[in-house]
């Protein structure tokens, strides 16, 4: 999870956002000629209001530095290389290795795909985007194949087994009961089931 060790190898497979880049592009530059715009149709007024060429070049500048803050909405990428892979986000840049991944996922109402590491840790994936849709789901199946392609079995401890998981129900069964789930028996056993 560093970013020593980069690959120095050609990347087999190369992900970057396609609908968030063109809505930043066009983001960007309706910001840049509305500031640039009203700059240069800022003049002086008889009301007291005194607007210099230098107001109007600062207008031009700061609609500059909002454009570029826009089009970062462009830069993820992920690289996908036979050693691991280098997600560049928004700001920042990891490399992650094979053995370091358990799971690229994309959860049920999230805006990106994620990465499961150890001890619960995730990263996200900005290149695979919900905004792209059917590519998405290219991109992302893509990363799986070269996920089991690539990477270690998981080690022994991060999959549960038959009796990790019979214990953990076992508990589940014999915890209290909330009042609400009480209800829901309740009615469950008297035949309205639960809604």
């Amino acid at each position: 999870m560093s970013n020593e060790g980069k690959p120095t190898t050609e990347p087999l497979l190369v992900i970057r956002p396609h609908k968030i880049a063109i809505l930043a592009v066009i983001s960007a530059s309706a910001v840049f000629l509305a500031m640039v715009l009203v700059g240069i149709l800022l003049h002086n007024t008889n009301d007291g209001v005194s607007f210099q060429t230098s107001d109007q070049i600062g207008l031009g500048g700061l609609g500059l530095l909002i454009g570029i803050a826009i089009l970062m909405m462009a830069r993820p990428t992920l690289k996908v290389f036979p050693e691991g892979m280098l997600i560049r986000n928004i700001l920042g840049e990891n490399f992650y290795e094979w053995a370091l991944i358990y799971e690229v996922s994309f959860p049920q109402g999230a805006q990106w795909a994620l990465l499961r590491m150890p001890d619960d840790e995730t990263h996200p994936v900005m290149a695979i985007q919900l905004l792209d849709r059917g590519r998405a789901v290219e991109s992302l199946q893509a990363v799986r194949k070269l996920h089991a392609r690539y990477a270690p079995p998981p080690p022994k401890s991060a999959i549960p087994d038959e009796e990790a998981l019979r214990i953990l129900e076992q508990q589940e069964n014999n915890r209290p009961l909330g009042r609400l789930e009480i209800i829901d028996r309740v009615k469950a056993a008297k035949g309205k089931g639960v809604k």
